[in-house]
């Protein structure tokens, strides 16, 4: 694998499995980014949990490509669609457009990984 596409899967794995620890955790009301935006603490704790996989699939992506592939598209859909609602509530700036470049790069992680082939 690339060390630009392995430094990627690192980087958002990790930041992936903090945000999903810290979402099923309930930092508190509010606190999370899903609580902020009037999600129910079920919908929160879900979102967590799904943040928590892909994040750890994708630190996996250096050993198991496949497994590192499959988190990067569900990743995907799950900042495709927060990107959705984010532009549905008409919210402007990061709120928009950091799920629209974590979409981006989920997507062009899920096609690489499988054509970069084992080491």
């Amino acid at each position: 694998m690339h060390i630009a596409l392995t430094a990627v899967t690192v980087l958002y794995g990790g930041v992936f499995v903090v945000s999903g620890t810290g979402q099923l955790a309930g930092r508190g009301p509010l606190r999370t980014p899903a609580a902020a935006c009037g999600f129910s603490p079920a919908a929160c704790q879900g979102i967590g949990a799904l943040e928590l996989l892909g994040g750890a699939g994708l630190l996996t992506a250096r050993y198991l490509m496949v497994a590192g592939a499959v988190a990067a598209a569900g990743l995907f859909l799950l900042t495709a669609a927060a990107f959705l609602y984010h532009d549905g509530q008409e919210d402007r700036g990061p709120r928009l457009w950091a799920p629209a470049v974590t979409a981006a790069v989920m997507l062009c992680v899920a096609v690489a990984l499988p054509l970069t082939g084992a080491d």
